[in-house]
């Protein structure tokens, strides 16, 4: 038996580096600068929110609309009613009812 789990945990293993390989010659990269970057635009979201949010209520939404866009969360395609996340024609609005 543990024999046959070590042949099988090997085959795994040699399938998976060759598989790698043939990813790698064909052009496929690692994914790695790609997630780096999305946790940098997350960050600048979270900090557009924490550090300027507070003074500034454009701040908020906008910091608001790209969290909600980023991560795929749904949004408001009509008239927002409040400080909800909403497509780009109502964080105009928004912003517009700021200002007045």
């Amino acid at each position: 038996m543990g024999a046959t789990t070590f042949m099988i945990v090997l085959f795994a293993a040699l399938a998976a580096c060759v598989a790698y390989d043939l990813g790698k010659r064909m052009g496929h990269k690692d994914s790695m600068p790609e997630v780096d970057r999305c946790y940098r635009y997350r960050r600048a979201v979270d900090d557009l929110d924490r550090w300027c949010g507070h003074e500034s209520p454009q701040a908020r939404l906008i910091a608001a609309h790209l969290r909600a866009v980023g991560e795929g969360h749904s949004l408001n395609a009509g008239t927002p009613m409040a400080d909800e996340p909403c497509t780009v024609n109502g964080l105009r609005d928004q912003l517009r009812r700021l200002k007045a």
